[in-house]
């Protein structure tokens, strides 16, 4: 029975340090000055991260435009961290190229612009391709583009469009 509990903790010891072996950061808060707000990024796995924020998003459709307070969210996969390590490059702070699947809840109140946001509900789901750069001092820029789909409550107005997102801002702690 000793050596049955001493082989599972060890087997089990083993596993849980395999599956803490990420390129990705471990985890790591940023704020954004761009589109205003706070982003929070998780290493789920070897390359895959869960990324959240909330803040102001800019939006524009046919009707005119706005920056709106947002909640989104994506998953991510990194997939070139060993071509940028064989080149000497970065990849501190998640600096890498990914393609995710993302979902964007935009609220009600319009704080600038010429769109009136009514009494509804509108967002963007559907997959993107980007890139995001950390530097030694915690600078950050993040670019992702994309096809998704779109709805809304009050324009009436769902449907697959483009979607493309740019920030820049700083990730707290040592990079």
């Amino acid at each position: 029975m000793k050596y049955s509990i001493t082989i599972f903790l060890l087997v089990f010891h083993f596993l849980i340090n395999a599956q803490t072996t990420h390129n990705v950061e471990g985890h790591q808060f940023k704020i954004n000055i761009i589109n205003l707000g706070l982003e929070y990024e998780i290493g789920i796995a070897q390359n895959q991260t869960l990324d959240f924020g909330a803040g102001l998003q800019f939006g524009a459709n046919s009707a005119g435009y706005a920056f709106i307070p947002a909640l989104n969210g994506q998953y991510r996969y990194y997939y070139n961290f060993e071509r940028r390590l064989s080149k000497n490059k970065r990849v501190n702070g998640n600096s890498a190229n990914y393609v995710a699947v993302s979902g964007t809840f935009f609220l009600e109140e319009v704080i600038i612009g010429n769109l009136d946001s009514g009494d509804g509900y509108f967002g963007f789901a559907g997959p993107v391709y980007g890139f995001q750069r950390t530097y030694p001092k915690g600078f950050n820029f993040n670019l992702e583009f994309g096809v998704g789909y779109y709805f809304d409550s009050f324009f009436d107005d769902d449907g697959f469009g483009p979607t493309i997102s740019f920030s820049i801002g700083w990730v707290l702690g040592d990079k």
